[in-house]
């Protein structure tokens, strides 16, 4: 037990010294090998890395990337905003209600905030701003509607969620839908109730005509299909949710070709960015693969459980524990750490107190996309105030009250498992 105690003060040093996430992880667990050479050797931990990378889902995660970067080239956002602003421009809240509704349109293309917020946010910050709204309200509601990306499927986090779980990731993708839905009402509602307390700081649209939304419609009709064809298609049994990424790839490269709005000069800078991102996290997940072999040696995962059911036997604390040790670390640390690092402890302790991995996979997605709006770490916070052109430290007094919403539905998915396990049990039982 000493050892692990030293193994996460080695990792926190090495974090704090700014070294990579990958390899603080993978020089943490290689102490062990040092120390303790007798226990396992170089071998073992050579394979633990590659097996911790070799999956056929983690397919997924490079084409849902490559996706969304595509939507973006191919001008899909604009339609999708344009599209938004016909239906509810005119309701209190403005382009705050738009910039919501069309994140929640967007999130069933992308699977990923920082797609929605560097995408999306590029279109909705401008108008807000160019309608009259301030820049810090900007930035705050569309970090905050970013969130909704990883929920509703398809999801990044998710894919990896099921990986490292062995849990799947269909019925994660649909468990998803509801409480995406429900982000994004409560979301709408605290724009609503904003714009009723101060209404000259929500400028007021006019109704839209017939004519205007059918237009808009129409701009919009084949990208609002990538949902259906990415959900259908996981739904029906046709594909798999990795084959469901290559589906989305074809589809968005096919509607830059229909718009003319890509080439393969960007085609090719494409898939050297995605390619780019993708290797930083499978280096990651590398790392971690090591740093989880040896809590596993260590019986770190059963050692927890057994001294978390000796402090209680209540789960409905013990879901509020981890609720809030997720949220405290998603404001150090990026997602696909988060999951990296804790999945190997909460996943035997979860179960022991019967917890379903989908209802419990949703919930943590949710927490580590709240994670992803919090300082200091925020990476959409940084994103949105960036394309704003205000100062971070600025934009935070801002952000406060839309952490209320979002925390409301935490609780709700956490205690109302059946907020998330409904859809899945009905469509794929």
């Amino acid at each position: 037990m000493n050892f692990v105690i030293i193994l996460f003060l080695a990792l926190v040093v090495l974090i704090l010294l700014r070294m990579p996430i990958a390899f603080s992880l993978g020089i943490s667990g290689l102490l062990y090998l040092i120390l303790f050479p007798g226990d396992t050797n170089t071998a073992a931990f050579l394979d633990k890395m590659v097996r911790g990378i070799h999956s056929y889902m983690f397919l997924a995660v490079p084409l849902f990337i490559l996706a969304g970067r595509m939507m973006n080239l191919a001008g899909i956002t604009e339609r999708i905003f344009n599209f938004a602003l016909s239906l509810i421009g005119h309701i209190k809240g403005g382009l705050g209600q738009v910039n919501i509704l069309a994140s929640i349109i967007f999130s069933g293309m992308s699977g990923a905030a920082v797609a929605d917020a560097a995408g999306l946010g590029l279109i909705e910050i401008k108008a807000m701003k160019d309608e009259g709204y301030t820049a810090e309200f900007s930035a705050c509601v569309t970090a905050a509607s970013s969130t909704i990306g990883p929920i509703i499927p398809p999801s990044i986090t998710m894919v990896i969620f099921g990986v490292l779980t062995r849990t799947s990731v269909g019925r994660l993708f649909i468990g998803g839908i509801i409480p995406g839905l429900l982000m994004g009402i409560s979301l709408m509602i605290l724009v609503y109730i904003m714009a009723l307390r101060s209404p000259d700081d929500f400028p007021v649209r006019p109704a839209p005509t017939a004519k205007n939304i059918w237009i808009s419609f129409k701009g919009a009709f084949f990208p609002l299909w990538a949902p259906v064809i990415i959900l259908g298609g996981i739904l029906w049994g046709i594909v798999t949710p990795t084959e469901a990424g290559v589906l989305a790839v074809i589809y968005a490269f096919l509607l830059g070709a229909l718009y003319r709005k890509v080439n393969l000069i960007e085609f090719k800078q494409s898939l050297i960015d995605t390619s780019k991102q993708i290797g930083a996290v499978m280096f990651i997940l590398a790392g971690a693969r090591i740093f989880g072999y040896v809590m596993t040696i260590q019986r770190v995962p059963d050692l927890f459980t057994a001294w978390m059911t000796g402090f209680t036997q209540n789960r409905t604390v013990v879901l509020l524990l981890v609720n809030i040790a997720l949220l405290f670390l998603g404001m150090f640390m990026n997602s696909s750490t988060i999951l990296i690092l804790t999945i190997p402890i909460l996943q035997p302790l979860l179960s022991s107190y019967g917890v379903d991995m989908v209802h419990f996979g949703v919930v943590m997605t949710l927490n580590v996309m709240i994670g992803m709006l919090t300082p200091p770490l925020g990476v959409t916070l940084y994103i949105s105030s960036d394309i704003a052109g205000v100062p971070f430290e600025k934009i935070i007094p801002h952000i406060i009250p839309f952490y209320l919403p979002l925390l409301i539905v935490l609780f709700l998915i956490t205690y109302i498992p059946q907020l998330v396990l409904w859809l899945p049990n009905l469509l794929m039982p």
